[in-house]
């Protein structure tokens, strides 16, 4: 079982000299800006893919990618994060999700996911796709003053629902939202983001890198050369780079199936403050490749 990890530096080192991430506020707690989603990478089931998964989570850990975010949609995912995180837990902060309608079913699903986590307490319990989220945020609630949660988010990929995720915010009822952003999809700068700024609400960005498609639809390499000053010299990870260059984001997401991205995406969060014109040139260096 395992209590929240709450580091208070902003940044630091590791063991091996790898520099750790850079920490913000996510609705109370300390997050680092790199975390590690688990769509489809952690629903797994072979001992070879378990392996690899007790490999990333050890990177994540050695390089301070310390953010783990699953949901009961995922599949085996909190299961299989619950079985590779035995021993490394006190150093790692839990995200989940609530994805079921009904209070006793959405009780039900919640107690799974601790149980299947093999946490007592996990750090952001989250309403996936505001599926219900009426009744669930009451269940949340309570938790909280449990002290069994200790950030209430909502979380939705499409920009239809941003209203409805706004009024919520509104309510001061949240402490993050998970929202899609990266440099093919900017619908939560117009708003949202804004907003999460002017409440002090954490934002959590899932599809960083568009679920890979700014990698796989390349027709011709990005010239990286421009970025190097910066210690990136992948186009993934300038791409990473990009988003949490935003100090409105919280932390983003991104999902990997290979250990070592763990520490690739790691030095992509290592860059820094991007300038303006940086960013510009990553986005439109993308747009001109595809």
């Amino acid at each position: 079982m395992r209590r929240s990890c709450q580091p208070s530096a902003f940044s630091f080192w590791s063991s091996s000299g790898v520099s750790i991430l850079e920490y913000r506020s996510l609705g109370g707690a300390r997050v680092p800006i790199i975390g590690l989603g688990t769509f489809r990478s952690f629903d797994v089931s072979s001992e070879t893919d378990i392996e690899s998964r007790h490999k990333i989570i050890a990177n994540c850990v050695e390089t301070g990618v310390t953010f783990i975010d699953s949901s009961p949609m995922y599949g085996r995912s909190e299961q299989v994060i619950g079985r590779t995180t035995m021993g490394q837990q006190a150093n790692l902060q839990f995200a989940t999700k609530v994805w079921t309608r009904g209070r006793r079913q959405g009780e039900v699903q919640i107690e799974q996911s601790f149980e299947l986590m093999k946490a007592d307490h996990i750090d952001v319990f989250q309403i996936h796709n505001l599926l219900d989220w009426q009744t669930h945020l009451e269940t949340l609630e309570r938790l909280k003053d449990e002290g069994r949660i200790s950030v209430i988010g909502i979380t939705h990929y499409t920009t239809s629902a941003f209203p409805e995720m706004m009024r919520i915010m509104r309510s001061k009822r949240i402490g993050s939202v998970q929202v899609p952003y990266n440099v093919g999809n900017l619908a939560c700068t117009e708003e949202m983001l804004p907003l999460a700024e002017e409440l002090g609400i954490g934002v959590i960005v899932m599809e960083p890198l568009g679920q890979g498609r700014f990698l796989r639809q390349l027709r011709r390499q990005p010239s990286v050369e421009p970025l190097k000053e910066f210690g990136l010299s992948l186009w993934a990870q300038a791409l990473l780079a990009w988003v949490v260059s935003d100090r409105r984001v919280s932390v983003a997401i991104p999902a990997t199936s290979r250990p070592e991205r763990i520490i690739e995406n790691a030095q992509a969060g290592d860059a820094g403050h991007l300038p303006q014109d940086v960013r510009d040139y990553i986005r439109e260096e993308t747009m001109r490749c595809l």
